[in-house]
């Protein structure tokens, strides 16, 4: 619960204010979330309904919706995701046109899956805020909308190179090859590089193909090296980790590396 002196709302749902000093027939400003209240499960592409409690009297004042992905410890471990306005000031619905009972359909389409807390804030046009998460101890709530999904987290493994360094010389070609579960999971896809750290997003990769179906030669797959990259680059000489970076849009994205090197004209 959230809420300043001053108007109206049922106190099944914000409870006493923290001071006992005024009922909530006196709150000006005040939100609460009344779904999720316990755990749900969601499955994407299904709506899920996050419905709320607000009192506004000023005009201009704004409500936000926010979905949060936290690990067991509680901690976020995502970017957050604007439901209701953009997250910056001033953005969201009108909470006094809108009355004191509002909600919102979530699709969870192209949502990561995990555990996902609601965070509802409201604001008036001075900067006066309040903020509740759908998981709350005082209120008892636990909220969290676990979002799920049928398909398998991707695996990968590079078996050339495998576990000792390969060498590919000007005018040879190397087959790097891997196994995967990309029978059951036709929607990831891999993106296949070299890198001369651990750092994959850095800038310096050279890649190799993008965008290739995971589920290509069902659980195994190839790509031979013939000293290009991806827009037909000479690809320099070095020694190169060999990665893969799988994502079906679904389950968190998976990086693979090669444990040998493949070492370009050493």
């Amino acid at each position: 619960m959230a809420a300043m002196a001053g108007c109206t709302i049922f106190d099944a749902i914000f409870g006493p204010l923290p001071d006992n000093s005024n009922s909530n027939t006196d709150l000006s400003l005040g939100i609460a979330i009344v779904q999720p209240a316990e755990a749900v499960s969601a499955t994407l592409g299904v709506a899920t309904i996050i419905q709320w409690a607000d009192i506004a009297t000023i005009d201009g004042t704004v409500v936000r919706i926010t979905a949060q992905r936290r690990n067991d410890l509680n901690e976020d471990n995502a970017d957050p995701i604007e439901l209701v306005g953009d997250g910056t000031t001033g953005s969201g619905r009108d909470a006094v046109a809108d009355g004191d009972n509002d909600f919102f359909e979530w699709d969870i389409t192209g949502v990561r899956v995990g555990s996902y807390v609601i965070i509802a804030t409201i604001e008036t046009p001075e900067g006066e805020t309040l903020q509740v998460m759908s998981t709350d101890e005082d209120r008892g709530t636990t909220g969290a909308i676990n979002v799920t999904t049928a398909l398998p987290v991707p695996t990968f493994t590079f078996t050339a190179p495998g576990a000792t360094d390969e060498s590919v010389t000007t005018g040879n070609t190397f087959d790097i090859t891997w196994t995967d579960n990309g029978a059951t999971n036709a929607d990831a896809l891999v993106k296949l590089g070299l890198d001369t750290d651990s750092d994959h997003e850095s800038g310096n990769e050279i890649i190799l193909v993008s965008n290739q179906p995971l589920s290509e030669n069902g659980n195994n797959g190839q790509f031979t090296f013939f000293f290009q990259d991806e827009n037909g680059d000479t690809v320099p000489d070095g020694d190169y980790t060999v990665f893969a970076i799988v994502d079906d849009n679904a389950n968190d994205i998976v990086t693979a590396e090669s444990t040998g090197l493949l070492q370009v004209n050493p």
